[in-house]
């Protein structure tokens, strides 16, 4: 969390970490047996290439833009689907809060939100399921931004922070980007409406965090610096 690295990962993480490269093992020799081609999307772009850009090309594959998200009642299936039309487009999408099945196993989000294990045929990203619903939208965004860019994190992937590493700082812009698109943030503020009712409303219309939704509206340059910091505190 907050850009802290793991020096000493815990047993659930390392089991789960385990598990799902046995998995990814298992699925790629198969697709590897079977003739599958790689997947063009794996690695096709760079940190140079605009969050924008990359947003839109991840939402054309995936098929999971904004309308898409209207027509879900609540976040549980909005999730639900993006988890599906991710495991549709080829990537491997895997959401849980435990280690296996063990119920008592839980796994701590203060440890790690999510990763991804990319690979040409079979890329695999896992979600921590501990999570809130909302931050698991925002996670498993910027773990497919890792795929697209080609390359295996291990993240916390919070929306208010702006990392040092340019490769979490850039996955966390596209992340943003994918779910709640500048230009649409900007054309739906209304003149004069309180902040609070803003916030609901858009995290409503978006299906993310309340959090994603005032970093959107710092981007957008609704908030200044100090108002965002305080509204998130808040």
């Amino acid at each position: 969390m907050a850009g802290r690295n793991i020096v000493r990962p815990s047993p659930d993480w390392l089991d789960t970490s385990y598990t799902c490269q046995e998995r990814q093992s298992w699925d790629g020799e198969f697709a590897q047996v079977t003739g599958q081609p790689a997947l063009e999307l794996v690695g096709s772009v760079t940190t140079n290439a605009a969050p924008v850009e990359v947003a839109a090309r991840m939402r054309q594959a995936l098929g999971f833009d904004l309308e898409a998200r209207r027509d879900c009642p609540t976040w549980t299936e909005a999730l639900r689907r993006f988890v599906e039309q991710t495991d549709r487009a080829g990537i491997l999408a895997r959401v849980s809060g435990v280690v296996r099945n063990n119920n008592h196993r839980r796994l701590d989000p203060e440890e790690f939100r999510g990763f991804a294990l990319v690979d040409a045929r079979t890329p695999l990203v896992f979600i921590n399921g501990a999570d809130t619903k909302s931050a698991q939208m925002f996670t498993l965004a910027h773990e497919l931004a890792h795929v697209w860019l080609g390359a295996s994190a291990l993240s916390d992937s919070d929306a208010r922070s702006v990392p040092v590493q340019v490769v979490e700082n850039w996955c966390n812009r596209v992340a943003a980007e994918f779910l709640a698109p500048l230009d649409v943030v900007r054309a739906d503020l209304v003149r004069g409406e309180p902040l609070e009712r803003t916030v609901a409303r858009l995290a409503r219309r978006f299906k993310v965090s309340t959090l994603v939704v005032l970093r959107r509206l710092r981007d957008a340059g609704h908030l200044g610096r100090q108002a965002f910091e305080h509204a998130y505190d808040e």
